[in-house]
């Protein structure tokens, strides 16, 4: 895509025309040409008269000398030794056009591959299920509290003691409240 728009620096393109020019799907224009931006090939900018966002060539140039019959994005297939609509896949020890002058995208490092024969992991019955959230149990401070009485927990405990008072009031019919507060949240015992 590069490569066209800076042999047509006037085009402007959006992601609908660029998908049907590359054959690929418009929900990922974006993600593909993000290095390109990055790398200064393309600029992207949003088309204030339709509300899109655009490229048009970059600064930077990229210098692929031009092969008949194989530009575009069929070409770059055809040159990686994959099969694309306009024809057939050149073998890559074929292909004699050098590698674009852009800076690469870093690569992520993959960690190796997992593998194993699960028909060799032995199946154990009876082992407990542990919980997987320590829930705290507030009843007891809560229990202790006369109408007019309340502590004060650290903004950490905010959801914890949210749910507890919840179902306290639910279990026991007592009316608290919550605050959140400067110090903390403050919980009372009203009724």
């Amino acid at each position: 895509m590069a490569q066209f728009l800076q042999a047509h620096s006037e085009e402007k393109l959006d992601a609908d025309l660029i998908a049907a020019k590359c054959d690929c799907d418009r929900r990922n224009i974006h993600t593909l040409l993000g290095p390109a931006v990055q790398a200064g090939l393309l600029t992207r900018a949003e088309d204030l008269e339709s509300g899109e966002l655009v490229y048009r060539a970059g600064k930077v140039a990229l210098n692929v000398p031009e092969q008949p019959g194989s530009g575009g994005f069929h070409g770059w297939l055809e040159r990686k030794g994959i099969a694309s609509a306009e024809g057939r896949a050149v073998p890559r020890s074929e292909s004699s056009a050098p590698p674009p002058t852009a800076p690469a995208p870093q690569a992520r490092k993959q960690s190796p591959r997992f593998t194993m024969d699960a028909r060799a992991v032995p199946i154990e019955k009876g082992v407990p299920l542990p919980s997987g959230v320590k829930v705290m149990d507030w009843s007891p401070l809560l229990d202790k509290l006369e109408p007019g009485d309340s502590f004060l927990v650290p903004y950490a405990a905010r959801s914890s003691i949210s749910t507890a008072v919840k179902a306290y009031k639910d279990a026991t019919g007592k009316t608290l409240a919550t605050r959140t507060l400067e110090a903390g949240i403050r919980v009372w015992r009203t009724k």
